[in-house]
């Protein structure tokens, strides 16, 4: 009887398996298989225009977990809902790897960066940030946050139209270079790096899930644009080095760390490492800033009440400081739920290296599994009316989150939660905060979408907001 297997040596797995040739242990079934799909390629058509119908046809159909066919073999089990998502990021390293799903990311972070990395490899390198994000440097970043507000929206007029994807890409590139890379080189930010950036965020899309270095354009770009960003991010180390200069900045703690052996990172870790960082805050906190603007610009009564709030904790100070940004509960449930409603990641997966049980089911070594923030934190179970915009539902007489610990899972759960999520929300607090005290909003086209085309799951264009001065 064919299945996956896993060499140990090589950490690749052979041959695919189909379904058709596995069998449950007795007592257990393999879970239902989604209806429909294409001979060849499956239900990957389906995927490709809207992931999360595909997936809450699957939970209509079958409950909290069911299978689906993708190419090349990938039998792949949905897992949604309070228990199944639990189960799914309870799973340990040695139950299931990350790093056979998210091969597209290597060509962009490096050989043996991230997702490239042994596990535990892996969480040394992911450590190397806690020292990034000790308080002293969230009030270093924090500061940076309010001054690139006033520096972008300060030279606004007293009424226009925006594009807030375009602006909230163009502010968090400015925001997180900045804090990534220190002041310096922001200020001397120049076309040719949000250009590459570009350039290796083109190459993080779905033909690349699969077949990462297929001798596609983009891919040539990608990998072009990789190496000059080598380049460049050595040649800001050489300097620093060579001056003695020190900076409040992630690029000095990478400069600084050593792995538990002794060894320092090598210039082309730190910039595998820098662009880890850069890709999982930048786009998706970009995204996050536009959905919130759409979400405001809809809620006039919200935006009156986060106003409000700004009154209270800031009053007519001009200097916004980390402890202010920190009192400003209704602005973080506001992005908690932007965060809930339009997750910029949609899908997270993982493969299995050994038989799985849950429930009934038993999940075959090999499997993809899938778990999904856009669905699973649209559950009634979890979440009143799940549908509806109401940042209320955090607040402390209700704290819907707290129902369960994986039930809002926008930056993971469990040992998987993103260590960017407080760099991510002050963010967001310091440029809304801005914004608020500073502007009305309103919609300019009255409907608007999720565009699933990339792999970070944004507002279709065009995304705009009409805004008046205050």
């Amino acid at each position: 009887m064919p299945t996956a297997t896993l060499s140990a040596e090589s950490s690749k797995f052979k041959l695919p398996f189909r379904r058709s040739t596995v069998q449950a242990p007795a007592g257990k079934q393999l879970p239902p298989m989604l209806s429909g799909g294409v001979p060849g390629l499956g239900h990957a058509l389906e995927m490709r225009g809207d992931p999360t119908r595909v997936i809450r046809r699957g939970r209509a159909e079958h409950g909290d977990v069911f299978a689906m066919r993708m190419p090349a073999g990938n039998y792949t089990v949905v897992m949604t809902g309070h228990e199944a998502q639990e189960k799914f990021f309870r799973l340990r390293d040695e139950e299931v790897s990350q790093r056979e799903v998210y091969k597209l990311t290597i060509p962009v972070f490096g050989k043996g960066i991230a997702y490239d990395a042994e596990p535990h490899i892996m969480r040394e390198q992911l450590g190397f940030f806690h020292a990034a994000l000790r308080e002293s440097r969230l009030r270093t970043y924090c500061e940076g946050f309010v001054e690139e507000a006033e520096r972008m929206f300060g030279s606004w007029g007293d009424e226009g139209v925006a594009n807030m994807l375009e602006v909230g890409n163009e502010v968090t590139l400015y925001t997180s270079s900045r804090s990534l890379l220190g002041p310096r080189f922001r200020d001397n930010l120049s076309e040719e790096f949000a250009e590459l950036y570009t350039d290796l965020e083109a190459g993080m899309n779905l033909v690349a899930f699969f077949a990462p270095h297929l001798p596609l354009p983009a891919m040539r770009r990608r990998d072009r644009a990789r190496a000059k960003m080598v380049a460049l991010i050595t040649k800001i180390v050489a300097e620093r080095r060579a001056s003695g200069e020190r900076c409040e900045d992630v690029l000095q703690t990478l400069m600084e760390s050593k792995y538990k052996d002794g060894r320092s990172l090598t210039e082309d870790e730190i910039t595998g490492l820098i662009l880890t960082i850069m890709f999982a805050g930048h786009h998706t906190s970009g995204v996050t800033f536009s959905w919130i603007a759409l979400l405001l610009a809809r809620h006039p009564q919200v935006m009156r009440e986060l106003k409000q709030e700004q009154r209270e904790v800031v009053g007519d100070r001009e200097q916004l400081t980390l402890d202010e940004l920190r009192k400003m509960s209704k602005l973080e449930w506001t992005i908690k739920e932007a965060l809930r409603l339009y997750p910029p990641i949609i899908l997270v997966a993982r493969r299995a290296l050994k038989d799985i049980s849950f429930r009934d089911f038993h999940i075959p070594a090999g499997s993809m599994l899938m778990a999904s923030p856009a669905v699973g934190q649209r559950i009634p179970e979890i979440f009143a009316n799940p549908h509806s915009f109401d940042p209320a539902r955090f607040g402390p007489d209700r704290e819907e989150d707290r129902k369960s610990p994986y039930g809002h899972i926008a930056f993971g759960a469990g040992r998987h939660r993103c260590m960017g999520m407080v760099f991510a929300q002050l963010q967001l607090r310091a440029l809304w905060s801005h914004l608020l005290r500073n502007f009305d909003f309103e919609l300019v086209d009255p409907h608007y979408s999720v565009d699933y085309t990339n792999l970070i799951a944004a507002p279709s264009q065009p995304c705009r907001v009409r805004y008046r001065r205050v």
